[in-house]
């Protein structure tokens, strides 16, 4: 017998026995189920293993916002996922910042893996110059190809912060969605709304509005179709990859107001630089909100400033400079935004929570008019800054940019990824 034939034969076997996946192993996750973690694999099993899908599902399954550690390799012919969990629940101190109005606080409990099936169900309450009570359930994967259900009910109280009128709102609504090939989203809303405005005390000067048209009781079903086409890598922090989004929200009146109907368009795109330490990320991100209505209600007004928008300007119009403080308000808005972002401290995990900061830096652009045609470029508001990022598994992101514009004025701005 040829012995370094024989030899040759039998290493070749050895390699591509050990490379092939027959089985897949999960490890670490106490409280989530395994069904959780399996629907996310595409990587075919038994299979010869693959670092690209490996790598694709690794991403998914951190998405789901359940881990703050998530690996994937393999291990002899095992298709091995560890994760570390983060806390399944908490209560929250609710701290919620509103550029125009101030300060609001209270509290609540959220459950993140409700049943160990990645349901959410959070409740709870602030007080302060918002007044909210809320319930919301969510569960991303009923049965299919992620068939959603989703429910909430709330009331909301404010006093407007431009034309100081009391405003109070109370909702219920039910929704579902599912997916199509991976990266196709549809979502579906259906709900009842009642809102009221006290207009005692408030403020008609300046008031971009017929005074004639302001009804002090309103009532909607309400509705909402969303199409999201998303090929981002990481949800919470993306690297590469882009998102495109379409919301059609028709409010249909059950008395004297009118009808009205918002579309909302979104895309963003991101083009990771280098994957040294600092991984820098260049993004651009694209809003338009198109408003139309007979007689538009006032507390759906659109405001330019403020985090939403361009920072670096007020969302209160009388905040801005007298050069552009009339550009502020307006039925319908047109953003553009350019940032670029990377790492100050990586993001690591500290038992079960990960932890990072991010440090950014954005040029916004953006104008609003009352109807389509009145959309002029000499009307467009610049702004420009830098900022910080604040990573937390469960807790999502926290936003802290200072913002400039031309007119030597700087304002804070707050925000949060929920």
């Amino acid at each position: 017998m040829n012995h370094p034939s024989f030899i040759c034969l039998f290493l070749f076997y050895s390699i591509s026995f050990a490379s092939q996946i027959v089985d897949v192993n999960i490890i670490g996750n106490k409280h989530s189920r395994n069904e959780i973690i399996l629907r996310e694999i595409h990587h075919p099993i038994s299979g010869e293993y693959d670092s690209t899908f490996a790598k694709d599902d690794r991403n998914r399954i951190y998405n789901l916002g359940l881990f703050s550690t998530v690996d994937i390799r393999q291990v002899d012919s095992s298709y091995t996922i560890t994760v570390v969990e983060t806390f399944r629940f908490f209560p929250i101190p609710i701290a919620d910042y509103n550029e125009a109005k101030g300060w609001s606080y209270g509290g609540g409990i959220a459950f993140l893996n409700f049943n160990g099936l990645n349901q959410k169900l959070i409740l709870g309450g602030i007080g302060g110059e918002e007044t909210t009570y809320f319930l919301n359930f969510n569960d991303p994967w009923v049965t299919g190809d992620h068939v959603s259900l989703l429910g909430n009910v709330y009331q909301f109280n404010t006093k407007n912060p431009v034309y100081s009128y009391h405003y109070k709102e109370k909702g219920i609504n039910i929704g579902t969605g599912f997916y199509k090939n991976k990266v196709h989203k549809f979502n579906f809303l259906l709900g009842l709304e009642a809102a009221s405005i006290d207009t005692a005390g408030i403020d008609y000067s300046g008031m971009n509005y017929n005074p004639n048209d302001i009804l002090t009781d309103y009532q909607y079903i309400r509705g909402e179709f969303g199409y999201i086409f998303d090929r981002r890598d990481i949800y919470l922090d993306p690297t590469s990859g882009g998102k495109f989004s379409f919301y059609f929200k028709p409010k249909i009146s059950m008395g004297k107001p009118e009808n009205y109907y918002r579309f909302q368009l979104g895309y963003s795109k991101y083009f990771q630089l280098s994957d040294n330490y600092f991984n820098p990320v260049l993004s651009a991100k694209s809003k338009i909100y198109l408003q139309y209505s007979r007689a538009l209600p006032i507390f759906e007004y659109l405001y330019l400033g403020g985090e939403d928008f361009v920072r670096g300007y007020s969302p209160l119009p009388e905040k801005n400079d007298i050069e552009v403080s009339h550009l502020i308000e307006g039925f319908n808005i047109i953003y553009q935004s350019f940032q670029l972002q990377h790492t100050l401290f990586e993001k690591k995990d500290f038992s079960g929570v990960e932890l990072g900061i991010d440090m950014v830096y954005f040029s916004d652009f953006g104008m609003s008019a009352n109807d389509i045609a009145s959309f002029k470029l000499q009307n467009m508001l610049i702004g420009f800054g830098f900022g910080f990022r604040f990573f937390a598994s469960g807790a999502g992101v926290i936003g802290i940019d200072f913002g400039f514009n031309p007119y030597n004025q700087q304002f804070l701005h707050l925000s949060d990824s929920n």
